[in-house]
């Protein structure tokens, strides 16, 4: 699956993003609805991809697989997804789990498709309840018992590339834990013991993106956290390593179809649902 530039992206049709009304000590639920294709980002917390028109997948352990309407796939923290969109049904909802919730139930380390209509119908419905201006504790064992249903059904995507060598898998928790800096090329292939060159296509190969572009939506996805926590653009620029925070919004409208604003706006809890249209940066 080609992973198309980023300007792609920014011509995507609107990205909703909300806050499902659930207490804090209760659950995080972020929902965020995409117009169209995923391009390649991640997010930091555990997601629930719904696919709402015929699309191809690809994560960091498999490439151009097919996606039916009502499938859905898990993905872990720090991982990668993109979406090409190919029906004309509406584009896919994601639902981000964070908090308390996501400490008393046992995650997949690696990313699982679900091909169960009638489970894709019932996210359907889920989904529609959790945008109502409305929720309790009454409704933590209902959203335990979804997504312990969806890792029961579904089927790990076992990886289609060959065998991951250790340095490479180095190289990846390195960018991970680097979010405050750009990471040079030169210190990757020190980190890996292997040639610039060879490191670039090695990598790529192995997780979907270069170095370079991998490690800027590992910085994107912790932008994504702490603006749902309440920091400001200016900060949270700073503390990812942008030069700025126009910056920092360009670069996050590419990948998540809407501003930096707008995303702390819908998932931070405030008023109503947030869009591509909110200006502000």
């Amino acid at each position: 699956m080609a992973l198309g530039p980023e300007a792609r992206a920014a011509r995507a049709p609107r990205t909703r993003v909300w806050r499902s009304p659930f207490p804090r000590d209760v659950a995080e639920v972020v929902g965020v609805e995409d117009g169209g294709e995923i391009p390649a980002r991640m997010h930091p917390w555990f997601s629930i991809c719904l696919v709402r028109s015929r699309g191809l997948g690809m994560t960091e352990t498999r490439r151009d697989f097919v996606l039916d309407r009502n499938c859905i796939v898990l993905i872990p923290s720090f991982q990668l997804f993109a979406l090409r969109h190919q029906g004309r049904d509406q584009g896919p909802v994601t639902l981000l789990l964070a908090g308390t919730l996501c400490q008393s139930l046992d995650f997949s380390a690696q990313e699982v498709l679900v091909t169960d209509a009638p489970l894709g119908e019932g996210m359907t419905a889920l989904i529609a309840q959790w945008q109502r201006p409305a929720g309790s504790e009454e409704d933590l064992p209902k959203i335990r018992s979804v997504v312990e249903r969806l890792m029961a059904r579904g089927t790990p995507l076992a990886a289609a590339r060959t065998r991951r060598i250790s340095s490479l898998v180095r190289v990846r928790e390195y960018l991970r834990a680097q979010i405050s800096q750009p990471v040079t090329t030169e210190e990757l292939s020190r980190v890996s013991g292997l040639s610039e060159p060879y490191l670039i296509r090695a990598f790529h190969y192995a997780f979907g993106l270069p170095p370079h572009a991998y490690h800027l939506r590992v910085r994107l996805a912790a932008a994504c956290e702490l603006l749902t926590r309440g920091r400001s653009v200016a900060s949270v620029a700073y503390e990812c390593g942008f030069a700025d925070q126009s910056h920092l919004s360009r670069k996050f409208k590419a990948i998540y179809g809407l501003t930096p604003a707008a995303w702390a706006a819908g998932a931070g809890g405030g008023n109503g649902h947030a869009s591509a249209d909110a200006r502000s940066a």
